[in-house]
C-alpha cells in the first residue's frame, strides 16, 4: 500500500477519511459529531499536507486533541499535534504497536508496547537506543494545551519506495499503530518508558484493508 491509497483513521467513536491527493475532511470530535461545531479541534495543516490523521481520546473517553502526519520523501515522518486537557509541564509521547484505544478506563494497555523492531533500549539519550517509538517530550501550558511539530527519521507510514531506500520502519500494518501521551516527562534514559508514568491520551491509526 502507498500513500495514494485511502487510509482509515479511527479514534474511539470518530472516523474520517483522508487521502494523499488532498480530499477535504472534517476533523474528528471524538463523539461522532462532525458538524464542525466542536471548539476542541482545529485544523493543523492545509488540505493535502497530511498522509494520515487521527483524534486523541482521554482516559475518560473524551476528545483530547488531534494529530496529522506526513511522510517525508527523504525518509521519516513529520507529525503536528494539538493536545488539550493535560497537566501543565512536559509529557512523554511514544509510538505504540497496535491501533487500539478502546480500553481507555484501564489506561490504553491495548495499544501494546513500543515500536522497536531492532530490540534496542528506550531513550533518545540512551547510548543503547533509541527505539523507533521514541519521540521528544511535548510541553503543556497552564491551559492544558500542547502543540508541537515532531520529526522521526526512523519510521514511515507505509512501505513506500522512500521507506525501502532509507530503511525506515512502516507503521501502518494489519493492526495499525497508536500514539500515546504520558502523564509525566520522558527522561530518555530510564527503562522501559523513561519514567513517563501513566498513559493519559491515545490516538489510534489503522489502514483500510
Amino acid at each position: 500500500m502507498n500513500t495514494s491509497q485511502k487510509i482509515r483513521f479511527i479514534s474511539m467513536g470518530s472516523a474520517f477519511f483522508l487521502s494523499a491527493c488532498g480530499e477535504n475532511s472534517t476533523p474528528p470530535t471524538g463523539d461522532g459529531d462532525n458538524n464542525g461545531a466542536s471548539p476542541l479541534i482545529e485544523p493543523l495543516a492545509p488540505d493535502g499536507w497530511a498522509d494520515a490523521a487521527g483524534g486523541f481520546v482521554s482516559r475518560r473517553n473524551e476528545p483530547a486533541g488531534y494529530v496529522v502526519i506526513a511522510d517525508s520523501p527523504g525518509g521519516g515522518i513529520i507529525m503536528r499535534i494539538d493536545l488539550r486537557g493535560l497537566s501543565q509541564g512536559w509529557h512523554g509521547i511514544h509510538l505504540h504497536q497496535i491501533a487500539d484505544c478502546s480500553d481507555f478506563a484501564e489506561g490504553f494497555k491495548a495499544s501494546g508496547g513500543h515500536i522497536d523492531p531492532d530490540d534496542l533500549e528506550h531513550g533518545l539519550l540512551n547510548p543503547n537506543g533509541p527505539e523507533r517509538a521514541d519521540l521528544p517530550n511535548v510541553y503543556a501550558g497552564a491551559d492544558g494545551r500542547a502543540t508541537a511539530e515532531i520529526f522521526n527519521a526512523s519510521v514511515a507510514l507505509t512501505l513506500s519506495e522512500a521507506a525501502l531506500t532509507f530503511g525506515t520502519q512502516p507503521l501502518i500494518d494489519e493492526d495499525g499503530f497508536s500514539i500515546i501521551i504520558h502523564q509525566n516527562a520522558d527522561d530518555h534514559m530510564t527503562q522501559p518508558i523513561g519514567g513517563a508514568g501513566e498513559r493519559v491520551a491515545c490516538a489510534a491509526i489503522r489502514a483500510e484493508l
